[in-house]
Formats: C-alpha cells, sequence, structure tokens
C-alpha cells in the first residue's frame, strides 16, 4: 500500500511540475505549452520508476530507460528549434526548457524531491523572471544587426559612405 501511494506521489508531483512549466510557457503562446511539458516530465519520471524497479527486482544495472527518455526528450526538443524567414533561431529556450523538464521527471522518479522542488523553483524563475532583463539588456546595447539587400551592387558604395557619415560602422 504504501509503495502505491509513493507511485502515485511521483506521478501527481511529475504532472504538476510540468503543467507550471507549461503553463508558463503556453501562456506566453510558445510552440510548447501545458500538456507538452507534462507529457516530457510524466514520461521521464515513468521511466526512471521503472528503472528503479527493475533494478531492485532482477539487479540490473543499466539505466537504459532513463537513458533513452532523454534521449527520446532532446530528440523532441530538437525539434522544436527551428529558423525564421530571417535566418532567426526561434525554439531554443523552449526545446532548453523541454529537456531540463525531463531531467526534473527523472529526479522526481528516482525521489529526489528536494532536487525536483529546488530544480522546479529555478527553471521557473528563469523562463518567468528572466524575459525583462534580457530585454532590458538588448535595449542597453548598442549593436545592431542589419540585413541590407540591393538590387545591384552599384549602389553599395553610397551605402557605405551615408552609413559612415552617420556614424556607423559596419563589420560585415
Amino acid at each position: 500500500m504504501k509503495e502505491s501511494l509513493i507511485v502515485i506521489m511521483k506521478i501527481v508531483m511529475a504532472i504538476v511540475a510540468g503543467a507550471v512549466v507549461g503553463w508558463e510557457r503556453a501562456s506566453k503562446r510558445h510552440s510548447a505549452g501545458l500538456r507538452t511539458f507534462m507529457v516530457v516530465t510524466l514520461s521521464t519520471a515513468v521511466g526512471m520508476m521503472l528503472e528503479e524497479y527493475l533494478h531492485e527486482t532482477y539487479g540490473a544495472g543499466f539505466f537504459i530507460l532513463s537513458a533513452a527518455a532523454v534521449i527520446a526528450v532532446s530528440s523532441v526538443a530538437v525539434n522544436s528549434i527551428f529558423f525564421s524567414a530571417k535566418n532567426q533561431i526561434k525554439g531554443l529556450t523552449t526545446s532548453a526548457t523541454l529537456w531540463a523538464c525531463g531531467a526534473i521527471g527523472l529526479t522526481i522518479g528516482a525521489g529526489y524531491y528536494l532536487v525536483s522542488a529546488v530544480a522546479l523553483v529555478g527553471l521557473y524563475v528563469t523562463i518567468s523572471l528572466m524575459p525583462p532583463i534580457e530585454e532590458y539588456l538588448k535595449n542597453r546595447c548598442n549593436h545592431f544587426e542589419v540585413q541590407l539587400e540591393l538590387t545591384s551592387s552599384i549602389s553599395l558604395p553610397d551605402f557605405v559612405a551615408t552609413a559612415r557619415v552617420l556614424g556607423m560602422r559596419i563589420d560585415e
């Protein structure tokens, strides 16, 4: 009976941890939302619980299932990264956050509740409180990336001369 309660507690904790992160990402309309993060955290927790069961029951010392869970989460995370029309990378934070939720699921499944809770709080603070700080730092930066498309190379010397008169420095 006690073991059943522990299993239920781990599963509920994994679902709640995934929901906390997924709620934050979904509220900002990111590509992976509530269900995705819940499933990632739940699946890694269950993989780790099964791994522990096999280890205790059969003495198997290979953590194949938890390694497979990490590989699966990594595959999902990589697929959330894409390049926009402007050749900008999109989805990198979502990808890293999915991977972090997978790690949190593994720690929940292994029974490291303090590590899981502290990691969840750290992850939530990072993804929810850091964007305004990041925006502030970007706004203070005096480096801008401008892409220029000219119809002919004849106009390029005029553009460069005008940019220099305006005090701009061209790196490439």
